[in-house]
Order: structure tokens, then sequence, then C-alpha cells
């Protein structure tokens, strides 16, 4: 097997290669989520997050046929010492050893960058967890992956909803708009951003903060995507600050489908249901800015209580758990000679 390391922003044989086994393993791997189109998968595999630096990976055999890939991220801030990770071996050629070759090739490449454990998420049930446990990866935190229908019933319940809320909230505005942030409540968002380090997470994972120049990668890494993107948020109407936002994105290529991003409130402004507030406002543009949805998309860690409640409230229906999983680079066996 041959593993090279290649360009996903021109190379665009090798990159449909990836994208084609990933869309074949869909069924298997993540039945409940639609395959992402190429264009969208392309993007993510060149730009990654924000402010990290991006390897990709094509694993051929004899004859030049695509047989795996890998995709490693590597955090340029926060997480220095950490490994993003997502594996793909095509269904065809599972269970043979390609997917063991290719964790040892990436944790070469972790270990020349510094780097000391692997990250990543599994589906629960997916092969993919059985993988992850059979090559020593380390449980970690769960989370619950949850779907919106945004159906006629939803749209009716909403002024009850909104209602219910806005009693707990005095004192607080709704600001909604789409792309960036305007420039007045700039500083403050990343106050509430920086604010979801608060929520649930693995004890070698560092939450990112941020401030403007990271607000600013964040933006044009969704205007490099084509993302279109949504924001809600409270304002304290006494001192104008940032209290909650909540962030949904909608891909070019996926127009029925929602991307719930970020939901945050602050420390001091908890309490007020502007979570549920700026949720429901959210849902409410939404309705207004893209009439082709269907379906929101969120994920949140089995302990966090509240916004679980939040979005139960909203309807949202449990369709699977994720798992997460930490590898120690040095515990990985290295990549054969040859």
């Amino acid at each position: 097997m041959r593993i090279e390391q290649f360009d996903p922003l021109t190379d665009d044989r090798r990159l449909r290669a990836c994208h084609g086994m990933a869309v074949a393993g869909q069924p298997e791997d993540d039945p409940n989520l639609p395959a992402e189109p190429y264009e969208d998968f392309r993007v993510f595999w060149a730009l990654g997050e924000s402010l990290s630096l991006m390897q990709t990976w094509l694993a051929t055999d004899e004859s030049g046929e695509a047989v795996g890939a890998y995709v490693l991220e590597l955090p340029q801030r926060e997480n220095r010492k950490n490994a993003f990770v997502q594996i793909i071996v095509d269904p065809a050629r599972r269970r043979r050893g390609a997917g063991r070759l290719l964790l040892a090739h990436l944790a070469g490449q972790a270990a020349q960058a510094g780097r000391e454990r692997l990250m990543g998420w599994t589906r629960i049930g997916a092969p993919g967890t059985a993988f992850a446990r059979a090559t020593g990866g380390r449980e970690g935190m769960r989370e619950v992956r949850r779907r919106q229908d945004l159906s006629e019933d939803l749209r009716q319940r909403l002024p009850a909803l909104r209602a219910a809320a806005e009693p707990h909230a005095s004192g607080y505005g709704l600001r909604c708009w789409d792309g960036r942030a305007p420039a007045e409540l700039r500083d403050g968002l990343c106050a509430v951003y920086t604010a979801l380090g608060d929520a649930p997470h693995d004890g070698a994972y560092e939450p990112a903060s941020f401030d403007a120049a990271r607000l600013d990668a964040e933006e044009q890494r969704l205007v490099a995507r084509g993302v279109r993107w949504y924001s809600a948020a409270a304002v304290e109407a006494a001192r104008g600050e940032v209290a909650a936002v909540t962030q949904v994105n909608v891909q070019p290529g996926q127009p029925q489908w929602g991307w719930q991003a970020i939901t945050a409130v602050t420390k001091q402004h908890r309490g007020h249901r502007l979570g549920l507030l700026v949720k429901v406002a959210m849902l409410e543009l939404l309705a207004e800015r893209e009439p082709a949805l269907r379906h929101i998309v969120t994920s949140n860690a089995e302990q966090n209580e509240h916004m679980v409640a939040v979005n139960e409230q909203l309807g949202y229906q449990v369709t699977d758990y994720l798992q997460a999983w930490e590898h120690e680079v040095a515990a990985v066996a290295p990549v054969p000679a040859g």
C-alpha cells in the first residue's frame, strides 16, 4: 500500500477518490445524515477549522486504486499537543489492515508536528467505533446528536415558546443577522464564544478563546466554504452587552439541512431563558431566509442538561450517539519499513 500526501485544492482526482470512499461508507458509517456534496467535502478537507494546518493523504494499492485516506488537523493556537483525525477506508477494503496502517502513518506525521494525542469522534454502532477500541483508543466524552424537523406544527408553536421565555428575559433585546457580525457587537460576541468553554469537554481538549482576529478568521473560513450562516443574539438593553448567541450554518450543496454551530450564554446572564429565546428567534429568521430548509442537526454532551432541555422543548429528536476517542501518539505502532 502506498500512502502519498496531496493538495485537495489542486488535486481533484485524488480528492474525488477520497470523497467516493466517504460516500460509499455513509450507509454504514453515518446513515442518519446525508452524504456530503463534493464541493463541501473539498473545502473542509482543504481549510479545516480556522487557525489550523491541514494534511491530506491518500492510500492506494499496487494498481493505483484508492484503498483509504486520512485528514490530519493540526491546531495552531489551543490544542498544540493534540491532532484531530479522520480516517476513511473503502468499504470493500475494510478489515484487511488498511486502517491500522493509516493510523500508524498519521501518528508518525503527528509526532513530527510535536503532537502527543490523536483525537476524533465515531458514531456508536459504526465500524469506526470498533476500530478505535481495537487499536487502543481511550473513550472520552459522549455526545447525543439530535435532529429537528421544521414542520408546520413547530412553526405554530413558536409564538407560545417565545411567550414562555420573554417574561424571564425582561431587560434584553434581540438582534438577528446573516453573515458577518455587526461591528458594534463583535467584541461582545468574542466574550460569548469564549464562554462556550464552560460546556462539558474532555480534560485533554482545550476550548477556543476568541478575539477579533479569531472571529475574523472564522468568518473568512465560512465565506471561503460558501456557507450561509445566521446568528441571533440577546443583548442587555441597559449596557448593550451581548449575553447570548446562537448560530446555524447552511451549506450551499444541502439547502434542506441546517447545522447548529454555537449556542452559548455568558455566565452572568444565565437563568433568564436566553438560550430558548435566541433559538426561537433563529427559527423565525430561518423560516424567512431559508425556505428550503427542512432539518437542523445539533449535538450536545450528555451532561449538558440545560441545552438538552432547550432542544427537547423545541422538539429535537435523538438520532445517534457519538463517542470521543484519544490515542497516545507514542503508543501507536509505527509503520513497517516500506
